[in-house]
């Protein structure tokens, strides 16, 4: 049985069967909808039901007023409409899988490096912000790109998860140049829109990659749009790259502030959560456009006082990371 779902205030509507997922449905249509886990964990695709019904994975229906995660729900009626963005500037992207083979690995404590050499013909295109799934000896696990492009190939910062099967393959032991991988995507939908409003951008942990990437990509593109990273690691020693101190003495419009969480006696900068200190330096948000990436239990908290201190809720773009063992 099939369902018609239309979107709004785009008015744009796709057909749908009952046995997959709203948010499926919307990218096989080429629709692409605000989406990053596909779990229902991070509530990035979260949307209002407008009319019509939906049903979730665990048979809870759904409907109009209520809020639903697109990635969980199912046509539950002949016609559904949904309060929901779409991004045509994604529409256009393939998703595919390249083979990738490691041209550099860096260790540095917990953290790794990985860049890849692309097949030439590959022409994998991607917007800095998205993220990948890597495949290697049969595990697969998503990783932000951390370089807007794809020309010089690939790059992914990887922490190490403690007893995590993708960490033991990557860290127990020196991955070797030329060793080969897959690299499928591009996947999510966070990256920097078109916008002037000066810009926050919130990293925890590897949470820096693809804000490396959207920086990388508004320095290319000469934007002048006024930029501020606050980073956050747990000891002074994490942080295990040095370009937002060069991007903010090299720029006049750049601010770096990195932050630590836990005891360091030989930390002499900020300490405490990452994005209390966003709120201690702006008291007022309301002019402002936030991108954050790291943690679901960071994102959740920066977005609920941030929107207390003057944020508006569509202008906090997020995309959460979600730990596979």
């Amino acid at each position: 049985m099939t369902s018609k779902i239309t979107l709004f205030p785009s008015a744009i509507s796709f057909e749908t069967t009952r046995d997959i997922t709203v948010l499926e449905s919307a990218l096989s249509a080429g629709v692409v909808l605000e989406h990053s886990c596909k779990n229902g964990s991070c509530g990035l695709c979260e949307s209002k039901l407008l009319a019509g019904s939906v049903i979730d994975t665990e048979g809870k229906v759904y409907e109009a007023e209520q809020s639903i995660l697109t990635c969980q729900c199912k046509a539950n009626s002949d016609e559904v409409a949904i309060e929901a963005e779409y991004f045509p500037e994604l529409a256009e992207l393939t998703k595919k899988i390249v083979p990738a083979k490691v041209s550099v690995a860096e260790y540095n404590s917990e953290f790794l490096t990985l860049k890849f050499r692309l097949p030439p013909t590959a022409n994998f295109r991607y917007l800095a912000g998205q993220y990948i799934n890597l495949h290697y000896n049969g595990l697969a696990r998503s990783y932000s790109v951390a370089n807007a492009d794809s020309t010089e190939g690939i790059e992914l910062h990887i922490r190490k998860v403690p007893s995590g099967a993708m960490s033991e393959q990557l860290f127990n032991g020196e991955i070797a140049p030329n060793t080969l991988m897959r690299i499928e995507g591009p996947i999510g939908t966070f990256f920097v829109r078109d916008d002037q409003r000066p810009i926050i951008f919130l990293a925890g942990g590897t949470g820096f990659a693809p804000v490396k990437a959207m920086v990388e990509q508004m320095l290319a593109t000469q934007s002048q749009r006024e930029i501020h990273i606050y980073w956050g690691m747990r000891t002074g020693a994490d942080f295990y790259s040095a370009l937002p101190q060069q991007w903010a003495s090299q720029h006049a419009h750049i601010n770096f502030v990195p932050v630590v969480s836990e005891n360091d006696a030989l930390w002499q900068g900020r300490s405490g959560l990452v994005h209390q200190a966003v709120l201690d330096d702006f008291p007022d948000l309301s002019a402002f456009c936030v991108y954050a990436c790291g943690s679901p239990l960071m994102i959740n908290a920066a977005k609920a006082d941030f929107v207390n201190y003057g944020l508006s809720e569509k202008k906090f773009f997020s995309d959460a990371f979600t730990v596979s063992k």
